[in-house]
């Protein structure tokens, strides 16, 4: 009866700690990354299974609080407009431990000359998903750089912040 009541205790204090994490949530704030990246192809699978692949940007080193890992691109539409294009795409962050999150796009790629290489870039990044500590992720970057298809790369400035953890 005594090792029934100590292994239900301790029962208890696993699906505690388990549960805790999902109760837990936590925001990094003040997101500032300033560097140029590649534009190039990009290929990857959210974890809900939705898989892209094409133009945007490969997938680079990257740091947000104290989650290190991959983030990458990839344009899902481009529309002409009479000052350039409208883009959407897909931000998609792995830090290769089961933490993700990913983003839908909305850009304006406006020219900076008549040869439409070069392009200035303003972005609003919407998180929209998550796993691991971003499950239920949200929150907001915005980018702004200079796109040069010339070179291939993008001078990124993004700011922002994104949140994890779910409230039940």
């Amino acid at each position: 009866m005594k090792n029934s009541l100590v292994m239900m205790a301790l029962l208890g204090l696993v699906a505690l700690s388990v549960g805790c994490k999902k109760d837990k949530t936590f925001c990094i704030e003040n997101v500032s990354i300033s560097r140029t990246v590649p534009i190039g192809e990009a290929d990857f699978t959210l974890p809900n299974g939705q898989r892209y692949a094409g133009q945007g940007a490969p997938p680079v080193a990257t740091t947000f609080g104290d989650y290190t890992g991959t983030f990458q691109s990839v344009v899902t539409s481009q529309t002409q407009t009479a000052t350039g294009q409208d883009v959407e795409l897909v931000h998609f962050f792995d830090d290769g431990e089961g933490n993700t999150f990913w983003t839908n796009d909305e850009a304006t790629f406006t020219p900076t000359d008549n040869t439409f290489t070069t392009f200035q870039v303003n972005n609003t990044m919407t998180i929209v998903g998550g796993t691991g500590d971003f499950e239920c992720a949200n929150g907001q970057f915005s980018n702004q750089g200079l796109a040069n298809f010339v070179t291939g790369t993008l001078q990124v400035n993004i700011t922002g912040k994104v949140c994890g953890g779910c409230e039940e």
